[in-house]
């Protein structure tokens, strides 16, 4: 169905967005291929932007301290009606903002600004809120929580949906099943995040609402809120919500394989070469882990990804700077192995794992995208698919042998 997205009232002089999806459809239910339970059934707050506003302005005549800054609101008019769709008054009230300070709550939102900020012509970095996970990790907010988090939104926000929504039962089962593996859980929840009674639905969600709940005791309060925050899709497309969360999931991945990768080139660089062997088996852990979030992007309809690419020009994720980091410094680190005299042979087994991981994990993004979006251009005008096949073929240790 094609339809455009109109300013909500009071919200300034936005560009309609074409949506080309069945997200707008007031038929559809909210799930998979459809609408985001927010704009299914929009609380009229969120609908229009005025209450955003006032809360701003309220905020700024309060002294703008950022620890009480209103992302309630802000993220609830987002999330209803796409950020695509977002009027000039708003967006100009939000790039006024100038955060003062370099820590805590003044250094969350001047990471989350760029977000919330950029409207229709946005980066990559600021799709995936980046910046707010950078900050995470400089200040030592574990990989493992990370993507547990972001599995739990995934795993509620999908079996929410479930009721009058079959086609999202693969998905529920996929990310429930990615986040008993990612959290820990396996021992405690066995199978089931495959319910066969005959209230499966139920079954899920129960299931599903336990596992979150028992991921999230898991995690640190400062990443949770970090994920609360960073989820500002440009439609409303519930299929986008997924899509997000899966790219933030890579960039924690990719983020920690760089950061292994230059750690253990310093560790070989001063003989410890059993400490750069640890660094290398746990980046590929982290690469080989992506087989399960892998089959939550494989429950992605063709149509609902054509809306995404055609709603996020100029965001692609050739533009991501950790994936550039870890296929830079990977021959860095042989080099500086074989410029050290240690014996190759004791790290080049734990080279070779993660060079084998992070090809078999390109391998299956192309295999995916051909599945999804087969030969067309792919998100931010690249090749789609066969741009992936020739980065799948790029050896992070081309000199190893």
């Amino acid at each position: 169905m094609t339809a455009a997205l109109s300013s909500a009232p009071g919200a300034g002089h936005a560009p309609a967005v074409r949506t080309d999806t069945p997200a707008d459809d007031p038929s559809r239910a909210p799930g998979v291929g459809g609408p985001s339970l927010m704009a299914a059934r929009p609380e009229p707050a969120d609908l229009d932007p005025r209450r955003a506003l006032r809360e701003l302005a309220r905020w700024r005549g309060a002294g703008q301290d950022a620890a009480s800054f209103p992302y309630r609101a802000v993220l609830g008019h987002y999330r209803t009606v796409g950020k695509n769709a977002v009027g000039d008054e708003l967006l100009t009230a939000l790039r006024a903002i100038r955060p003062q300070g370099g820590a805590g709550p003044a250094r969350l939102l001047a990471d989350w600004l760029p977000q919330v900020v950029d409207g229709r012509h946005g980066d990559y970095a600021g799709y995936a809120g980046i910046p707010v996970y950078t900050s995470l990790a400089e200040n030592g907010a574990s990989t493992d929580h990370v993507i547990t988090a972001l599995l739990a939104d995934i795993v509620e926000t999908e079996t929410a949906t479930l009721a009058g929504a079959p086609a999202g039962r693969p998905r529920a089962r996929a990310a429930l099943r990615a986040l008993i593996a990612a959290a820990g859980l396996a021992a405690r929840y066995g199978t089931t995040s495959t319910p066969r009674a005959p209230d499966e639905d139920a079954a899920l969600v129960r299931a599903g609402a336990e596992a979150a709940r028992a991921a999230r005791e898991r995690v640190t309060a400062d990443v949770l809120r970090a994920v609360e925050l960073t989820l500002t899709p440009t439609t409303r497309s519930h299929d986008e919500q997924m899509f997000i969360r899966l790219i933030q999931i890579f960039e924690a991945v990719f983020a920690a394989v760089a950061r292994a990768v230059a750690a253990a080139t310093e560790a070989v660089g001063t003989g410890r070469i059993d400490l750069a062997q640890k660094l290398l088996d746990e980046a590929t852990r982290h690469v080989t882990g992506t087989s399960g979030v892998f089959r939550v992007l494989t429950t992605m309809p063709k149509d609902a990804f054509a809306v995404i690419r055609a709603n996020t020009d100029g965001r692609s994720a050739v533009q991501s700077r950790t994936y550039r980091a870890v296929e830079r410094s990977c021959p860095t680190l042989h080099l500086a192995l074989v410029r050290s005299g240690l014996p190759e042979a004791e790290l080049a087994p734990a080279m070779a794992e993660l060079d084998a991981a992070w090809g078999a994990m390109k391998r299956t993004h192309w295999g995916i995208t051909m599945k999804v979006i087969g030969t067309v251009r792919g998100t931010g005008g690249t090749d789609g698919a066969s741009y992936l096949r020739e980065a799948a073929e790029v050896r992070l240790f081309p000199a190893l042998g």
